[in-house]
């Protein structure tokens, strides 16, 4: 559908191409390729032809007026013309003119003999380059590279003739014009470039007259970039020039490559006589081979039974060697073992499982058996005797050497299983030493870290973390206030309402229980989830306003187990709330202090009767 600007600018045209008066169009009648006048004095070049165009297409009549540059913009402001031709927008030229849309895309180039070493601009230091007197485009190239040194010329026939001369080999132009020149002077195959800048070259009406703008506007929109491009290949030719270097080439390469085919022609046939002897050679010796075959076919029934017999002991040591490996992975979840009469049953099963025996005994014990019947092996590593295995069954020397090396490993584990029993023991004792230290700071927590450490580990629980989170979060909820002892008693034993400075000495115990929990080796991330505990699901909370998931899922719950028992607790200024008030305090906040998963969970456990129910001050 066309729209009513269409409509105006169509009747504007068509109007204009009958009854008004040619329009005029002043342009420099010396800027070539663009214009200037030929041998026999007819006003030739890119502007005259784009503007027959732009007649042919518009069937607007166009009267082209050359004259001297500086006189095309006094006949536009006297009136005497429509518009200029082929002009650079500048913001003192904008306050007088309007300007169509571009007609000619311009670059600016620094043009280069191909043989030079140039590959940026920080390369021209060490050429003179050549360029027109007032050349707009010196000062972009001096800001790019401020140690340039020029020569100024008046033209670019002088520019082209001291290039010839090789007085220069780098000159800066305007991109369309200067390879114009450089064709010309039969050159253009020798330079290359590097672009600096892109300007475009516009046609310009007086300011405010909307009506020849619009009109140009409309003709330019209906030439393509494509029929722009002929008109200046018209001037610009694309041929390549061969030079007389490369005709020499070609003769010496044809002489060569005939010489060469000879050669081979030579050397061919001689290569077929070759061929027909080793072929007579070839069939003589096939006939050694096949007698040779059938020795060798013999040979191979005797191997293919030997092989027969390999593979199937292959077969059974692969088959023991599966069973070892899944034997050593099943031995690995010992570590995590404490009950002894445990340990002994999944031993005796990871044997029976990796040497196909029924019977057997299992003794932890560093004492040897008095009387046994069966073959005794002993658990042992590096000279520490752990017990011994009986069996009953017969085995082979592998079996006893794979049987031998399981139970080093057993005995290892046995080892690693003393340590961390130990290890553990003194992490309890730590960490109950530092919350009765606590207790006795802060009257009010005796109990309380006890009651968080269970309804954590419940929660825990309920979401199938394993073992050794479990046991973690049981620490964590232990020490999750150990950072009160770094606040004053007064503070921490004030019965009214705290004050904001109170408040904020209160804030600092995440913090520093962290610090101090940090330092216990492997509790690195128990250290985490206490300096978490007091974060809100909004991001509401303290100490690095935490928002949602970016809270550890750990710390949630230590959150909200901590949360419920201190709802549950008796204070001197206040009383403990019931079970179902407790439940309700926490399906309010779930969303918004609580992480509602963990809420529906924990009152789930509640609700199946999982409350302590000591209600007890702390």
């Amino acid at each position: 559908m066309i729209g009513i600007r269409g409509i105006v600018l169509f009747f504007l045209i068509f109007s204009l191409s009958i009854f008004s008066q040619p329009l005029r169009i002043a342009l420099d009648e010396d800027y070539a390729p663009f214009s200037f006048y030929d041998e026999n004095g007819n006003l030739i070049g890119i502007s005259v032809d784009f503007w027959k165009l732009f007649s042919e297409k518009t069937g607007v009549e166009v009267e082209l007026v050359p004259v001297k540059w500086y006189r095309a913009q006094e006949l536009l402001v006297e009136g005497k013309v429509d518009a200029i031709d082929q002009i650079f927008k500048t913001p003192e030229r904008e306050e007088i003119f309007s300007f169509s849309r571009p007609v000619f895309e311009m670059r600016s180039c620094v043009f280069f003999r191909k043989d030079l070493p140039i590959g940026d601009f920080s390369d021209l230091s060490s050429y003179v380059v050549g360029a027109l007197r007032g050349e707009g485009a010196v000062e972009t190239l001096r800001r790019k590279n401020p140690d340039v040194e020029f020569e100024f010329f008046d033209n670019y026939s002088s520019i082209v003739k001291a290039l010839k001369e090789k007085k220069i080999s780098v000159f800066l132009g305007d991109d369309i014009v200067a390879r114009y020149y450089l064709s010309k002077g039969d050159i253009l195959p020798e330079f290359r470039t590097l672009h600096l800048e892109t300007n475009y070259l516009h046609v310009a009406v007086l300011r405010d007259n909307e009506s020849v703008l619009s009109l140009i506007n409309v003709g330019l929109s209906r030439i393509s970039e494509r029929e722009r491009n002929e008109i200046i290949r018209n001037y610009i030719p694309l041929a390549l020039v061969t030079p007389p270097w490369l005709l020499r080439v070609v003769f010496y390469g044809t002489s060569a490559f005939a010489i060469a085919f000879g050669i081979a022609l030579s050397f061919i046939y001689l290569l077929k006589r070759k061929v027909e002897e080793r072929t007579l050679q070839l069939r003589e010796a096939n006939e050694e081979l096949k007698a040779q075959n059938e020795e060798i076919e013999a040979l191979y029934q005797e191997v293919s039974a030997n092989q027969e017999e390999l593979e199937k002991l292959y077969g059974e040591i692969r088959e023991l060697n599966e069973r070892f490996r899944e034997s050593v992975k099943r031995m690995a979840k010992l570590v995590f073992i404490e009950d002894k009469s445990r340990f002994s049953f999944e031993v005796g099963q990871i044997v029976k499982y990796l040497l196909n025996v029924k019977d057997l005994k299992v003794i932890l014990d560093d004492r040897t058996p008095e009387k046994v019947e069966g073959a005794v092996f002993e658990i042992s590593h590096s000279g520490e005797k752990r017990g011994y295995i009986v069996l009953e069954d017969d085995l082979s020397e592998d079996e006893k050497g794979v049987l031998k090396s399981l139970l080093t490993i057993v005995s290892a584990i046995c080892t690693y299983r003393k340590l961390i029993n130990r290890e553990r023991k003194l992490y309890r004792d730590i960490v109950k030493t530092w919350v009765k230290a606590l207790e006795y700071y802060d009257y009010y927590t005796k109990g309380h870290s006890e009651e968080v450490a269970y309804y954590a580990v419940e929660i825990g629980k309920m979401f199938g973390l394993d073992d050794e989170k479990l046991e973690k979060l049981y620490w964590a909820g232990l020490l999750h206030d150990i950072g009160k002892i770094y606040v004053p008693q007064v503070v921490l034993n004030k019965t009214n309402k705290l004050d904001e400075r109170e408040f904020g000495l209160i804030k600092i115990h995440p913090v520093k229980g962290y610090e101090l929990v940090k330092e216990i080796d492997g509790f690195e991330d128990v250290a985490i989830w206490i300096r978490h505990h007091h974060e809100r699901w909004d991001g509401k909370g303290y100490p690095d306003g935490l928002k949602g998931e970016e809270i550890p899922f750990e710390a949630r719950i230590l959150c909200v187990a901590d949360s419920y028992q201190a709802m549950r607790s008796d204070r001197p200024y206040k009383r403990g709330k019931s079970v179902e008030e407790s439940i309700q305090e926490l399906r309010r906040n779930a969303g918004r202090q609580f992480d509602s998963a963990i809420v529906e969970k924990f009152i789930e456990f509640l609700e199946g009767g999982g409350d302590l129910g000591t209600g007890h001050r702390g």
